[in-house]
């Protein structure tokens, strides 16, 4: 049987930047030189993958939702013409809460797209401000309740802790208003400082006010305890999911599965390669319009490469490691390579094995970034 294909889009377009993004994008609005070349790239990509069927779409960046109506009807007649699209495929889009009117979201519905994800962030306006966003947390809740109504039954949206002021308590009435939205799903992600951000250069120059470690702590608590209570079973590090709601896109990418990018910026893993296009939207046009491909960066992966993701991909996942898996897919045990480091985890309380299984501890999941690191070679 042949394996699935995930497709994943970028359209790196935002009205505004955030200052956190450490996403590929730039500030203006999708012309018809874009659709024509991405167009123009699946056309090329699709004749290496005519037999395999996809079963996930997901149209990320960037802002989607930038696209107009029209745009979203190319791109996706190009989608259907040029790839095998499962009936039951999962379609996610990216949306920004400004953008969801009522007659985007049907026209959006009526194209196939199953699955919402909303750039939600904060029910606080003055953190969404002070973040960047063009919305309001009212704003916010009026758009996934109209979405829901519009048809979308299964919604995702994004929140964020650790914002520079915000306070324990600020998040957890993010929580509590969250879990009373018509979603089935929650990503919830701390604040990394990504190079090259705003955040990351105030940070630099000792103007960022970040929450103490107490109260870091006191938010991860309040994220772990209240999204199960009301039904969001936590099922890898920053995603919380209602039953059956999993994402079934981003599991492709923790589970070492086939997934094909297309789009400035967008990477794809093919069998033991990963690729990635450079980014620059007009150099990405230029290329396509004159009937090359992009440009892009290639990486093999050796066995060592595939064992270390394989490692900390599926400990990000309530799961975890699956001990044959990984013994029928690397020939040996996972000891054989790492059975010094394990061992040190365990002591610390930080990984647990039962039923066949290595998996994060709760305390191993607050530090998951220290669990990975082990797996990676000094």
């Amino acid at each position: 049987m042949t394996e699935a294909l995930g497709l994943y889009f970028h359209i790196p377009f935002c009205k505004t930047r955030c200052d956190y993004c450490g996403f590929y994008s730039v500030g203006r609005t999708p012309d018809s030189r874009f659709v024509e070349a991405l167009s123009a790239e699946m056309q090329r990509r699709a004749k290496n993958f005519a037999h395999r069927p996809c079963d996930t779409v997901y149209l990320g960046g960037g802002t989607p939702s930038a696209l107009s109506a029209e745009q979203l009807t190319v791109l996706f007649r190009e989608i259907r013409a040029n790839f095998s699209v499962t009936p039951d495929a999962e379609i996610t889009m990216e949306m920004n809460p400004s953008d969801m009117s009522e007659a985007y979201l049907d026209h959006a519905l009526s194209l196939g797209i199953n699955r919402l994800s909303v750039g939600v962030q904060s029910r606080d306006d003055w953190l969404l401000r002070h973040i960047g966003r063009r919305h309001t947390g009212k704003e916010a809740e009026r758009a996934v309740k109209r979405a829901y109504r519009a048809g979308f039954h299964n919604i995702s949206i994004d929140l964020m802790y650790e914002l520079p002021h915000q306070s324990p308590s600020d998040f957890r009435k993010s929580l509590l208003w969250a879990v009373h939205l018509p979603i089935q799903h929650i990503s919830v992600y701390s604040l990394i400082l990504e190079e090259g951000t705003h955040f990351s250069q105030m940070a630099d120059r000792g103007l960022l006010a970040r929450p103490t470690e107490e109260e870091s702590w006191r938010m991860y608590q309040d994220m772990c305890r209240v999204l199960p209570h009301y039904g969001l079973e936590r099922y890898e590090i920053s995603s919380f999911a209602r039953k059956g709601y999993r994402s079934k896109h981003n599991q492709k990418y923790w589970d070492l599965s086939d997934y094909l990018g297309m789009g400035p910026g967008a990477s794809s893993r093919i069998g033991h390669t990963r690729f990635t296009n450079v980014p620059g939207v007009r150099r990405y046009e230029r290329k396509l319009l004159l009937g090359n491909l992009p440009d892009t960066e290639t990486e093999a992966l050796s066995p060592q490469d595939e064992r270390e993701e394989y490692c900390f991909l599926a400990l990000r996942r309530k799961e975890g490691i699956d001990l044959s898996d990984f013994r029928n897919r690397y020939g040996k045990g996972i000891s054989f390579w790492y059975g010094e480091k394990i061992d040190f985890l365990k002591e610390k309380k930080l990984l647990k094995e039962d039923r066949g299984r290595l998996f994060l501890t709760y305390r191993g999941a607050a530090l998951g970034n220290y669990v990975f690191e082990q797996f990676i070679p000094d």
